[in-house]
C-alpha cells in the first residue's frame, strides 16, 4: 500500500510543466484549431472544415470538410461532404477563418476573414 502512495507522489511531482512561451504564429494557430476554415484551391475548389491541424510543409488538415466547386456553389449551398481531408500546402491558394462562428450561421463567404 505504502508503494501505491509513493507512485502518486512521484507521478504528481513529475507531471508538474512549467508554462511554456509561445511566438505570436503559433498563438494565432492555436486560437485557429477546432475553427470554420475555409481554403481555396489552385483549381478553383473551396473546401470549408474543422481546422484540425497543420505541419511545417503547410499541409492543412480539416475534418468535416465540403467541397464546393466554385464561389457560386458555395452561395447557393451546394456541396460535397468529404470529412476528414489533408490538403496539400503547395495547392492552397489562400485560408480564410471564421469570424463570427455560431451554429446557426449558414457557411457562405461573408462569414470569413482573410489571413
Amino acid at each position: 500500500m505504502e508503494t501505491d502512495n509513493q507512485n502518486v507522489q512521484k507521478t504528481q511531482f513529475c507531471s508538474y510543466m512549467p508554462e511554456r512561451v509561445h511566438t505570436e504564429g503559433r498563438r494565432k494557430l492555436m486560437s485557429w484549431l477546432n475553427q470554420q476554415m475555409k481554403v481555396n484551391l489552385l483549381d478553383g475548389r473551396i473546401l470549408v472544415g474543422t481546422f484540425v491541424c497543420t505541419d511545417k510543409d503547410a499541409h492543412i488538415i480539416l475534418s468535416t470538410c465540403y467541397e464546393y466547386f466554385n464561389e457560386k456553389d458555395l452561395d447557393t449551398g451546394e456541396s460535397r461532404l468529404l470529412g476528414l481531408v489533408m490538403i496539400p500546402g503547395r495547392h492552397i491558394i489562400s485560408i480564410h477563418t471564421d469570424v463570427q462562428q455560431t451554429n446557426e450561421q449558414p457557411i457562405n463567404s461573408s462569414n470569413f476573414e482573410e489571413t
